[in-house]
């Protein structure tokens, strides 16, 4: 039966025991999943020429022998089969390959290969995260055919694109714009077209990357205000009742009470899904504005769907079916970052330590191509069980890229390579550099650059600290789409810049006898060179001197 059949003829516990049971796994449960799968992929690697590449030391047979056998792997070990897409040598056909990003990388994308078993695998998956967007306790939720749905995720061939057609096998239902509508469509057109359709005739579900939500709320706001000359009072007004009616009480109700219309006001939400990066910085005013609290579910390109909140919306519950999961703790990253020849240790899902943040280690399952690899996401351990919904396994949250990858709202990426590479497209007077996130007092979060400039320059001693950034900041546009896109639809400016003097970071490393990495340097290390600056003589005047 279809997912669509099962609604009509089938109890919700049936339902929700389907593609929600996952939650009522005790942890042995969880283990016993994970570890029967795993050994199913090893045995379907250990028979083809990638899987071949990793068991040089022979075959495993055990969970044990696979973590002490298999090295840790990034993408650098499979660009050669992957990129130029040698299905020949995987241990399954794929069916479909997706791209995203390489960041860093000697290409500009990279390309994950999914088998049927791993479609259905995610399918089955995300059906189950829509099921616990709309609910509010055990066997509750609320979906039905032809409900209407704004989807504002990137199309194929990002992993964001496979939902429509992968759910429309199983329900009907009704995206705005359509998807043969959406593909013929950039991804800011499907937008303003979705959300002008959604203003005429309503929705019930809400897909969406957090930051890109965030900023159609403003459009929203602005939309439900009447100002905005695209989508005004006149379309609204044309079209629903329903959307007339609501309109016109929410008019009156911020008359009477001197208050601002909002998104609810117009938009009764049965489901709010987000993906990406940063969500939690904006899950609050999300939720202010729509009057429900986002489901986050977590996933990417090369893990697929694998983890999702439940009906309490507290934390990420991580799929057993999806891949097998190694988790790299924090500290044990920052040894490998001052030294590099070093091979962080790994726990397992049932040896975590509440409130410890981890880098991410998978391996994909179903036929996939990626054995114990470093994603590059960072998650914390929020606890090892919630007793008040009853479920006995461990919950996280997403933190943010690995120190060495700086992600900007879940919209674009900077690595060591990339940055030093707008600089030099500058031509800028800058003879030193390191990067950090940071977020500002709203807790946005930007790109923060100490650079030293060189003051025997005459280009150096005009420069101004704000003409250093709006000079980067062109170079990042040109370089970057992304970060153009991200200024143009959030209306932020990610980058901030503070000047050292020259020879600071040579003085830091002197002094301390390690190195300040080029992205992603502890906090205290950059105090630390801010405070040995000002104890020689202050920090660079806003107009170098």
């Amino acid at each position: 039966m279809t997912f669509e059949e099962k609604l009509k003829k089938c109890s919700a516990s049936e339902i929700w025991q389907e593609y929600c049971g996952f939650l009522d796994l005790s942890m042995q449960e969880y283990m016993e999943i994970q570890k029967r799968l795993l050994m199913e992929q090893v045995e379907l690697m250990a028979g083809c020429q990638l899987g071949q590449r990793f068991f040089r030391k022979g075959v495993p047979h055990s969970v044990e022998e696979f973590r002490e056998m298999v090295p840790l792997t990034r993408f650098e070990d499979y660009a050669d089969v992957l990129l130029p897409q040698k299905e020949e040598m995987l241990p399954e056909k794929p069916v479909l390959w997706l791209h995203t990003t390489w960041e860093g990388g000697d290409f500009p994308s990279k390309r994950a290969p999914y088998t049927e078993a791993m479609l259905e695998t995610y399918k089955t998956n995300i059906l189950g995260a829509m099921l616990l967007a709309t609910s509010t306790g055990r066997n509750q939720f609320n979906v039905w055919p032809g409900m209407r749905v704004l989807y504002s995720l990137a199309p194929l061939p990002y992993a964001t694109g496979m939902f429509p057609d992968l759910i429309s096998s199983e329900i009907d239902l009704r995206f705005m714009p359509s998807v043969r509508e959406a593909r013929k469509m950039s991804f800011g057109q499907q937008m303003r077209v979705g959300y002008k359709m959604a203003a005429k005739h309503d929705m019930d579900l809400f897909f969406g990357m957090s930051s890109i939500l965030y900023g159609a709320t403003r459009s929203l706001n602005m939309l439900a205000k009447g100002s905005d000359s695209k989508v005004g009072l006149k379309d609204i007004l044309t079209t629903h009742p329903k959307m007339i009616w609501r309109l016109l009480s929410a008019r009156y109700r911020q008359k009477r009470d001197g208050t601002e219309l909002k998104p609810k006001d117009l938009f009764h939400l049965k489901g709010f899904v987000c993906v990406g990066t940063d969500t939690a910085l904006y899950k609050n005013e999300l939720e202010e504005a729509w009057g429900i609290r986002p489901l986050e579910i977590a996933g990417g390109t090369e893990p697929s769907c694998m983890g999702t909140e439940t009906w309490s919306k507290n934390g990420l519950v991580l799929f057993p079916d999806a891949c097998f999961y190694e988790f790299i703790p924090e500290m044990e990253l920052y040894r490998e970052m001052e030294e590099p020849s070093y091979t962080p240790r790994t726990y397992l899902m049932n040896e975590l330590v509440a409130g410890q943040k981890y880098e991410l280690v998978i391996t994909v399952l179903k036929g996939g191509a990626f054995l114990r690899y470093r994603v590059g996401d960072v998650y914390r351990c929020l606890r090892l069980r919630n007793p008040s919904d009853k479920i006995n396994l461990p919950q996280f949250e997403y933190v943010d890229r690995v120190p060495s990858v700086i992600d900007i709202a879940g919209f674009t990426r900077f690595t060591q390579r990339e940055i030093q590479k707008v600089i030099e497209m500058s031509r800028l007077p800058i003879t030193d550099w390191f990067a950090t996130k940071e977020y500002d007092e709203t807790g946005r979060s930007y790109l923060h650059l100490y650079a030293e400039v060189d003051l025997s320059d005459a280009q150096g001693l005009a420069m101004s600290r704000q003409l250093l950034r709006d000079h980067l900041s062109l170079y990042f546009r040109s370089y970057d789409g992304d970060y153009n896109d991200l200024k143009r639809l959030l209306n932020v400016e990610p980058l901030e810049i503070t000047t050292l003097r020259s020879g600071s970071v040579a003085e830091f490393q002197r002094q301390n006898g390690r190195p300040i990495p080029k992205v992603g340097a502890p906090r205290e290390t950059v105090l630390e060179i801010l405070r040995l600056q000002n104890d020689q003589g202050g920090g660079v005047p806003d107009v170098v001197e």
